[in-house]
This record gives structure tokens, sequence and C-alpha cells, in this order.
């Protein structure tokens, strides 16, 4: 709706966040943002994350999910939804919009993004270009080691585990353990052998 009123919707964002931060005004970070997050039964967002959250994206956050203090947790450009039982560890990342399954673990430091920035006008600052949102996705059970990072617009499927410090360029099939910079698939659960297989490399 406010899309129809650009200077009405740019006034309240002025309000909501000081003209060259992410981070929203302390009267939003204290009165606002606690009744904008979704909060499934037992979840629990520790004091001392910081939420770079505005009211028109979603954030939710499923049962038993935890977000740990000092994690950056940014809907700006798009929704954030968590899903049971997941556990984003300290000092992680998460730049909307992102979706993680249910019984995800992030490792401290990792970060997943859902964005890209623009860079191809080269009469403009990269920093002036904007960005375009691309959803990233965790689906269920994935384990995501300490310090990794997650491109945008990819998907990781179900039962993955990504090594630490490694950076995911491409989607990853289900059933995969990578690592690497860029990372690479180093096994993958072989069914019909019950049993996890290299991965030759190529």
């Amino acid at each position: 709706m406010l899309n129809k009123y650009p200077r009405l919707k740019k006034f309240l964002h002025y309000l909501l966040v000081h003209p060259y931060s992410s981070r929203p005004r302390w009267w939003a970070r204290v009165f606002l943002i606690p009744f904008v997050i979704k909060k499934g039964k037992g979840a629990i967002v520790r004091r001392k994350a910081r939420l770079d959250i505005i009211p028109s994206k979603k954030i939710s956050l499923g049962q038993k999910s935890i977000i740990e203090d000092y994690c950056i947790i940014n809907n700006g450009m798009g929704d954030i939804i968590i899903g049971d039982f997941t556990h984003v560890t300290s000092r992680v990342k998460l730049v909307g919009p992102v979706k993680l399954g249910n019984y995800v673990t992030i490792g401290s430091g990792a970060q997943i993004t859902g964005l890209t920035h623009n860079y191809l006008d080269i009469t403009s600052p990269i920093a002036k270009q904007g960005v375009t949102p691309n959803q990233t996705v965790v689906e269920d059970d994935v384990w995501i080691g300490g310090n990794s990072c997650i491109n945008q617009g990819i998907s990781i499927g179900t039962h993955c585990i990504i090594a630490s410090g490694s950076v995911v360029t491409k989607s990853v099939p289900p059933y995969s353990v990578v690592g690497g910079n860029p990372a690479r698939i180093l096994k993958q659960y072989d069914f019909e052998r019950g049993e996890w297989i290299k991965v030759p490399k190529k």
C-alpha cells in the first residue's frame, strides 16, 4: 500500500532508520521491534542480538528456536523465516530474504545473505546503486560450520553439512557434505549402499 505513496514511505522510513545506517532508531528498537517478531512457543531472541528490523517485512522464529547474543539480523530487503528447533549461534549474520528450515544449526561467525549489491553502472559508486534481493533457502536438518559464507539465491538441501570456513556459491543437493572456497561436494549419501561416499575432485 505504501508503494502508492513514495513520499510518505520515505518519511516513515526516515522515522524508523537513520538515513545512512541500517540500524533502526532507539525508539523503534525499544518500543516497536519486540512486537514485530513472530515467535513460536519457547523461541528465544537474546537481549544482545542486533535486530535491524523493519515492520514492513516479516521475521518469524519457530518453536524452541534461538537467536544468540551478537547476531545481526536484517530484514530490510526481505523476510527472514526461521523454522522450529533452529539454533542461530553467536555472531551469525542473516540478511534477508532468507528462509531456514527446522533443526538448522549455524556456527559462530557464519553469514547467510539473500541479496547482492548492484555494480553494473560504472559512472555511479557501487554504494549508491542499491541491492537486488534473491532469496537464500536452507532446508531442514542442515549444519553450517562457523565462519562459512552462504551466498545469495542458492538453496542447501536437507541433511547437509557445510564445513567451517566454506564459501558456498552454488546450490547444494540434499545429503551432501561440502567444503572449501569455493565450496565443492566432498561426500554424498548413497541410499542403495547405506553409506556416505567420497566424491572425487574434478
